[in-house]
């Protein structure tokens, strides 16, 4: 990967597609950052660049909507970017030719990732997100980071990419800044010994129990160092799959607890000695086991989903297609709410990590 410390503080930004939207926020915030840093913009043409007083030894380009004309734009653009440079493309659509100087592609769209499947687009939209994953594949080789805003997308950003440098930079306007600033800080309760708790999730392996996802939460509870038990009900060959499955680190296997088939009176008394049942089923017809917990005064941490609610009020809830999701339950349930401690940058601060 290219490494060099930026001497000549020149940037060359591909903003074309950004016109509307929080995207024209973080670009507006952003151009007010860059201040004498800018050599070289492409814009949007439906982008007023002149409302910003861009200094005219700045080579500006206004781009039509076409992907003949970005993709002339971007080759442009690269070939004006000498060894020192930085080229950011803060549109999302890396470079597909090799650039002297480094590269950073701002990705702040879900296709990227194909968080987008499943929603309805016109046919026009549909074909042009699928051109742009198309190019970002194809240009990705030539990035030296890609910058994204939150770890949801850090991390499915490297599942699809593991061999790229992918860095959490959440880029914010000045005026959210302030607004941070003076919001109070929730500390939550002191962290809790994790081992303390114990989640009980009686249910068979049938698929839209959602047994992996919840085996990968707490492999991410585990990495944390926070080890609360789970107490399950599988058959021993049931369980085998899902550890091979889920690839579970035996060390996690100190806080799993498989109690095998176990009597109703069985499971009635262990619900009432754990901290809370776990519920991160798909789907129910009715969901008795977080009505046998409401019975007995425990509490449920479940899924976000209308079948839960039509049986109880979850104490927390959580995404049940999402590990992370699952595993951020259980700690809140644990430790409490508290402040999302997420560090976001101002134009200057994201200006000052490019140049660095």
């Amino acid at each position: 990967m290219y490494k060099y410390k930026n001497t000549d503080n020149n940037i060359i930004l591909s903003a074309f597609g950004i016109h509307s939207g929080g995207g024209l926020i973080l670009l507006e915030a952003l151009i007010k950052g860059l201040k004498g840093s800018l050599k070289a913009a492409s814009f949007d043409i439906r982008f007023i660049a002149d409302a910003f007083s861009i200094s005219s030894d700045v080579d500006v380009d206004y781009v039509r909507r076409s992907f003949v004309a970005r993709i002339l734009s971007l080759f442009r653009l690269s070939s004006k970017v000498a060894l020192g440079d930085t080229l950011l493309c803060f549109n999302s659509l890396p470079p597909l030719i090799k650039s002297k100087g480094r590269v950073i592609v701002f990705v702040h769209a879900p296709h990227f990732v194909g968080a987008h499947r499943g929603i309805t687009y016109t046919k026009l939209t549909a074909l042009r997100l699928e051109i742009e994953r198309v190019w970002f594949k194809l240009g990705i080789a030539n990035c030296d980071e890609i910058w994204v805003q939150t770890e949801v997308m850090q991390d499915a950003m490297r599942s699809q990419y593991p061999y790229a440098v992918i860095k959490v930079v959440p880029l914010v306007d000045e005026s959210i800044i302030q607004r941070l600033a003076v919001l109070p800080v929730v500390g939550g309760r002191p962290k809790a010994d994790a081992s303390q708790f114990t989640f009980f999730y009686p249910a068979d392996a049938v698929g839209h129990k959602n047994h992996e996802n919840l085996l990968k939460a707490w492999s991410l509870l585990a990495q944390q160092n926070r080890r609360p038990i789970l107490c399950l009900t599988l058959r021993p060959a049931e369980l085998k799959l899902l550890e091979e499955r889920t690839q579970l680190d035996p060390i996690l296997k100190i806080s799993l607890v498989n109690l095998g088939w176990v009597s109703r009176s069985d499971v009635l008394k262990k619900l009432s000695q754990s901290s809370a049942l776990i519920f991160p089923s798909r789907a129910e017809t009715f969901g008795l086991p977080m009505l046998e917990a409401r019975s007995l005064g425990i509490p449920v941490v479940a899924s976000e989903r209308d079948f839960v609610r039509d049986v109880c009020i979850p104490i927390q809830t959580f995404d049940p297609d999402s590990p992370r999701s699952i595993a951020m339950a259980v700690l809140r349930f644990m430790d409490g709410e508290a402040s999302i401690p997420t560090q976001y940058y101002s134009a200057d601060r994201f200006v000052k990590s490019i140049l660095s």
